[in-house]
């Protein structure tokens, strides 16, 4: 099993304790893109990135992000628990790709900076020390 599809199967188990599902969720696509299978609660899209672009290399970015339930928590969770994945797999860099206005006032609570007004980054090593702080 080559990293990528570790990361899609840590993703999906994650994904089917938050959320009670007995089915796999998740499915890793042939240009390394984490996707959720279309469902009520969960709507994820997850690009993996090693190399530069507008994102730094080593990145794992966020292109779309959705939950039922809203500010329950349910988007804090998951980008905790991805900087654990991140962290594990070298990863330095976590992105939120072309957000809107709920995501923008997300990214910025959790110290995400803005690459160019619609695209945001923050380093792993920043996620994880926020996320302790609040503990």
């Amino acid at each position: 099993m080559n990293e990528y599809e570790e990361i899609r199967k840590e993703i999906d188990s994650y994904l089917m304790r938050q959320f009670k599902y007995r089915l796999s969720l998740v499915y890793l696509t042939p240009d390394n893109i984490i996707v959720t299978r279309r469902n009520k609660r969960v709507d994820l899209y997850l690009r993996i990135r090693r190399v530069a672009s507008i994102f730094p290399p080593d990145c794992l970015i966020i292109a779309r992000i959705c939950f039922r339930k809203e500010r329950i928590g349910n988007g804090a969770y998951f980008v905790s628990f991805l900087s654990g994945i991140a962290l594990k797999y070298g990863f330095r860099h976590i992105g939120i790709e072309s957000v809107n206005e709920k995501s923008r006032s997300f990214a910025e609570k959790l110290g995400f900076y803005s690459i160019d007004g619609f695209n945001y980054a923050v380093s792993v090593k920043s996620l994880i020390s926020y996320f302790q702080n609040k503990i």
